[in-house]
């Protein structure tokens, strides 16, 4: 899978190929001991990126700092709660889900989870 890096370029490349989008918030390094969780989990299952690369939806893992440290306004421009954050977006731009870290879950919850919020098969 290949993940973007960056929030503008995710929502550019959303915007120009009209897809839906995956954005995952987490701590830029390893300060985040949730975030740390979390790419593990899905280091340990394929589930996630063989979804996201069959259902044709964008995907990226954005690092944002500590809220101290947030200058910029991520957390307030995104309604970032609580990281890991997860944001899904329809193809049309409109946010479908959001969710933090997902307690006993595994790579597969999050692609239940997605499939939850997702209207475009509707």
């Amino acid at each position: 899978m290949n993940w973007i890096a960056d929030i503008d370029e995710a929502l550019s490349a959303r915007a120009q190929q009209g897809k839906r989008l995956l954005m995952i918030f987490k701590g830029s390094g390893d300060w985040c001991p949730w975030c740390n969780k979390l790419v593990e989990l899905l280091e340990e299952s394929t589930a996630l990126d063989d979804y996201l690369e069959t259902e044709g939806i964008l995907a990226a893992k954005i690092g944002i700092p500590r809220k101290s440290d947030d200058v910029n306004g991520i957390r307030e421009r995104f309604g970032i709660t609580g990281i890991p954050f997860l944001v899904f977006y329809a193809e049309d731009g409109r946010i479908e889900g959001a969710t933090e870290y997902i307690d006993d879950g595994n790579a597969q919850s999050y692609v239940d989870w997605i499939e939850s919020v997702d209207s475009s098969g509707l």
